[in-house]
């Protein structure tokens, strides 16, 4: 895993890369004798994300509204012409990647609830020739655009 900030600078973005193959988790959830409960394998891969995550995290959680941009990179499909990077408009979908890696990385104390996360942009890449799979993390801080009164 890679990380990489600004130093000296506590707004400055927080990049960091997982070198763990996207996985989804469609809800996660099972039921049963009224009681709500995660599988184990959805678990472990949360706790996955969120061990890699954790020697990258912030001294104190982020606070206030959050920027968080992801980059799932997928494995490259033998047949696929070109070696460098291309969207991947295939299964699985991407908020169904995004959900364990919030959890993950609410899990490793990057902010105090992912409700905080306001914006951001997902995507999805068939990797490079050559590269392997991983995910791609830029949070940053929004600023809170001054409102005045008419």
């Amino acid at each position: 895993m890679e990380t990489e900030t600004k130093s000296g600078n506590p707004d400055s973005a927080i990049r960091l890369i997982l070198e763990v193959k996207p996985k989804t988790i469609q809800s996660g959830l099972r039921f049963g004798r009224g009681r709500v409960f995660r599988d184990k394998r959805s678990k472990g891969y949360v706790n996955l994300l969120g061990a890699l995550a954790r020697t990258s995290r912030p001294s104190k959680p982020l606070d206030g509204p959050l920027r968080v941009d992801v980059s799932f990179i997928l494995s490259r499909p033998k047949a696929l012409k070109g070696k460098e990077r291309v969207f991947a408009p295939v299964r699985p979908d991407r908020d169904n990647m995004l959900k364990p890696l919030m959890d993950a990385l609410t899990l490793a104390g990057f902010w105090k609830d992912d409700g905080q996360v306001c914006a951001g942009e997902t995507s999805k890449f068939y990797s490079a020739q050559g590269e392997d799979p991983k995910i791609e993390i830029s949070i940053s801080k929004l600023l809170i655009p001054k409102v005045t009164r008419c």
